[in-house]
């Protein structure tokens, strides 16, 4: 009886130990590193040009890596020059315009003008003597004579009054409207260079962000125009990876959470990454996403930002996502 005491004994102590690992290690698992599954995430962007016109040239191929701001590709911009440089001589012509109504009449002009006047006082003052001499002469003249006389006096008056108001508006200058009308007219012309200018500008393709060229849907040759893609661009920074989280997990992952990232091709690099999103409203495993929970279990996606400085991962590319310091 001793012996099967003590296999009984050993038994007991064993199926004790067991469920004490089990109960131990269904205790650890949530204070474990969570995994998380997912890839990394294809955002991309359709460049076009502003302006419409022909290509001139697309500076880049397919797979190239682009910076912010390099030049992806121009237009054929012989007509927008031609538009700036009409632009350009009508601001300067519209300009001149206004520096002469702001310098007012010139001074050999003011000296005509007054050498006028004189002239018209003296014909005038003549005419007005020649019209009383006719007066005085009575039955000594003519109807017809004194009428002449007296005719020409009153036209020198109306002459000399005419040049003393043009000497008058050459020594005042120009009226107040008159520079307020030539200072718009200058201010309308200059927008209009600018805007010839700015649409020079957009003949040129330039990268919104750093990024890879995914594909060139036109060729130079081509017409573009503001609603006509012409290159894809796949961004590249931030990279984003879209995971998932079940639901029993949902409460040890918040934003702002640090996590790792890695990946089957570099399984020994570890990228660092924020969390920057965590979805409200729960969805069915994705297809694309290699977990060990049954496919049809509600998941909650994680939207994380990713500092790759080594340039390891790839648009697309599965990877693991840990949180080492899982949120309790």
């Amino acid at each position: 009886m001793q012996p099967k005491f003590v296999a009984a004994a050993a038994v007991a102590v064993f199926a004790a130990a067991a469920v004490g690992c089990f109960v131990f290690d269904s205790f650890s698992t949530d204070g474990a590193a969570l995994k998380l599954y997912g890839s990394v995430d294809m955002r991309t962007v359709r460049t076009a040009f502003e302006e419409s016109g022909r290509i001139l040239r697309l500076s880049v191929e397919e797979g190239a890596s682009v910076r912010a701001g390099d030049e992806l590709g121009r237009l054929d911009d012989e007509r927008h020059r031609i538009v700036r440089d009409e632009a350009q001589a009508a601001v300067k012509v519209a300009q001149k315009q206004l520096d002469l109504l702001l310098a007012g009449s010139r001074r050999e002009d003011i000296e005509a003008a007054r050498a006028r006047v004189e002239s018209q006082k003296a014909a005038f003052e003549l005419d007005e003597r020649t019209c009383a001499r006719e007066k005085g002469l009575g039955m000594a003249t003519t109807k017809l004579r004194l009428d002449q006389a007296c005719s020409q006096s009153a036209v020198s008056r109306a002459l000399l009054a005419a040049a003393r108001k043009e000497l008058a508006r050459l020594e005042a200058g120009a009226r107040p409207e008159e520079i307020e009308i030539a200072r718009a007219q200058l201010a309308q012309l200059k927008q209009a260079l600018v805007h010839s200018n700015y649409a020079l500008q957009k003949c040129r393709l330039t990268a919104p962000a750093d990024g890879v060229v995914r594909a060139r849907l036109k060729e130079p040759g081509d017409m573009a125009g503001p609603s006509v893609p012409v290159l894809e661009l796949a961004l590249m920074r931030p990279l984003w990876v879209r995971a998932w989280v079940d639901e029993k997990n949902l409460g040890r992952i918040a934003m702002g959470q640090k996590v790792e990232v890695t990946n089957d091709t570099f399984p020994e690099v570890k990228t660092t990454g924020v969390v920057g999103f965590v979805s409200t409203v729960a969805e069915f495993t994705p297809k694309t996403v290699q977990t060990e929970d049954i496919r049809t279990s509600l998941v909650y996606e994680v939207r994380i930002t990713v500092d790759d400085p080594k340039g390891v991962l790839r648009l697309g590319m599965p990877v693991t996502v840990t949180v080492e310091s899982a949120r309790p």
